[in-house]
């Protein structure tokens, strides 16, 4: 893959313009004295896509336009080619992330060629294929750890002949041992070994397990064994000699107990590439939603070291929080079809929404169920929060628990909390359809986001496939369950933050 072109000086400005013609938008980002530029034609987007237009800062008058002619399956010509991407992913979910470094590419002038994924959640690992596909061989539905063995060096202190059939904790600290003396992961045979014998993968992305970092859980869990999981994704760039890597989780797993996300840069480092890590946030750039992720990206030594953050920040971040609200990617959707049973409708789809069955709290005396919150917010359209005594009892604060304990002041503001419509989303979970799992009551109507709103919020396009294969070549495919697709859509890494890691990684600093 050809480096782009990295002539201009580093005291050039860094920015991004979005310029809106008749009939086009035309988006241009310089950034370390590498120019991309793209044009989306807009004669066939809608010029007004939500029914209340919203009162946008001036720097946001086009951009809402050009990220809704992207989720309307809009695709950009670049000015300039630059040449074919060859992209592995591993931990790779229904494709956010991909989804979001193919866009970049699309605006870049790189041919993005999606070549293996890799996922335990086999149902996942097909929503990928279908809307990225990589080849068949090469689609692993399975533990990422049994892509990678390692073989000890002769000279190594440590003789451990190490398969990764271990539990996860063990599996890392003899990771650790083996790599520290000198062993070198290679692929497993049978699985990903006829890679090597492709053309090379120029990039590989990964989203290792989370839940053990999340702020959702007790802290205490922060040494949850899946974290390990960190630490094969070095071992596969290092086994597959992957020039560039991209990892995301969440901003908490530097805190991880067992230091994996340190021990990975270290890995990396030693394994002869440049790294760089850091936060970026999605309403930072313009995003309806304050999600924020962390990203480690790496290059090998002889592509040059990555672009630097802050410039990747300075490119691509609005001045003074300026963004787009969440009613833009949720106006245009206002009625849907409701149905009884939600996490087993199979083919639920989309743009279908539950009727929240009515479960008071047994242990509160009021008997408040989900069908008096939603009339008290009817009743107070222009409130957004509950009031203390609507909440679940054992949400409320200053509430004694059966156990004796004491519910925390801070610990469940949000629940049964209505978007504030001219403000970004919150951070989506896979709880956006229960009201008691956070601030997802919809911003205008008394109901739950639906998938297809909060897939919009995460920046998949409309025309992003979540349907399953049918076993028969001659039946249609499968409309998921919602509950599948409340898990992808929930966990997923939203566009523009895979987008602007995309930029940060491809984009080398400029020599002096």
């Amino acid at each position: 893959m050809p480096a782009p072109d990295t002539q201009t000086s580093r005291s050039d400005a860094q920015h991004q313009c979005v310029d809106r013609g008749e009939e086009s938008i035309t988006r241009v980002i310089t950034i370390g004295g590498t120019k991309y530029s793209a044009t989306i034609d807009t004669s066939r987007v809608d010029e007004n896509p939500t029914e209340a237009e919203p009162v946008l800062p001036e720097e946001l008058l086009a951009l809402p336009e050009w990220w809704w002619a992207v989720l309307k399956g809009e695709r950009p010509e670049a000015a300039d080619r630059r040449g074919r991407l060859r992209v592995a992913e591993v931990f790779c979910g229904p494709g956010g992330l991909a989804h979001g470094v193919r866009q970049f590419c699309r605006e870049a002038g790189f041919e993005f060629e999606s070549v293996a994924a890799a996922d335990l959640d086999a149902a996942a690992v097909d929503i990928y294929a279908q809307n990225h596909g990589p080849d068949e061989r090469f689609t692993y539905k399975g533990k990422v750890s049994d892509l990678v063995v390692y073989e000890p060096d002769v000279k190594s202190v440590t003789k451990v002949e190490f398969d990764h059939k271990g539990k996860d904790r063990e599996v890392k600290e003899i990771t650790n041992a083996i790599w520290m003396s000198g062993g070198r992961p290679v692929l497993s045979p049978g699985k990903w070994s006829d890679l090597l014998e492709e053309e090379q993968i120029d990039l590989l992305l990964a989203g290792p397990p989370c839940e053990g970092h999340s702020n959702l859980n007790n802290h205490t869990r922060r040494d949850d064994e899946r974290n390990a999981a960190y630490l094969d994704v070095p071992a596969i760039a290092v086994a597959l000699d992957i020039p560039m890597v991209i990892i995301e989780n969440v901003p908490t797993a530097r805190h991880d107990k067992e230091r994996v996300v340190q021990t990975a840069r270290s890995l990396l480092e030693n394994s002869g590439y440049w790294v760089d890590e850091g936060v970026l946030k999605a309403s930072s750039m313009g995003w309806p939603q304050t999600r924020s992720r962390f990203f480690m990206v790496a290059r090998k030594k002889d592509l040059g070291p990555p672009v630097a953050l802050k410039e990747v920040k300075e490119a691509l971040y609005l001045p003074d929080g300026k963004h787009l609200p969440v009613r833009w990617a949720t106006d245009q959707l206002q009625d849907v079809e409701t149905y009884e049973d939600f996490s087993d409708k199979r083919g639920g789809g989309l743009d279908r929404q539950p009727v929240h069955k009515d479960r008071p709290d047994p242990d509160d005396p009021e008997g408040i169920g989900t069908k008096d919150r939603f009339k008290w917010f009817k009743d107070n359209p222009t409130e957004y929060d509950l009031p203390p005594a609507m909440h679940n009892r054992l949400h409320r604060p200053g509430e004694i628990h059966p156990d004796g304990s004491t519910v925390e002041g801070t610990t469940y503001t949000a629940v049964y909390g209505r978007m504030r419509p001219d403000e970004p989303a919150p951070t989506l979970t896979t709880g956006f359809v229960t009201p008691g799992r956070g601030r997802f009551i919809h911003p205008t109507r008394l109901r739950m986001l639906t998938p297809r709103e909060a897939a919009r919020i995460q920046g998949f396009p409309d025309d992003y496939r979540f349907a399953l294969p049918s076993e028969s070549p001659h039946e249609p495919p499968k409309p998921p369950t919602t509950q599948l697709l409340t898990k992808w859509i929930g966990d997923a890494v939203p566009m523009p933050l895979g987008y602007a890691a995309a930029l940060w990684v491809l984009t080398p600093e400029p020599s002096n």
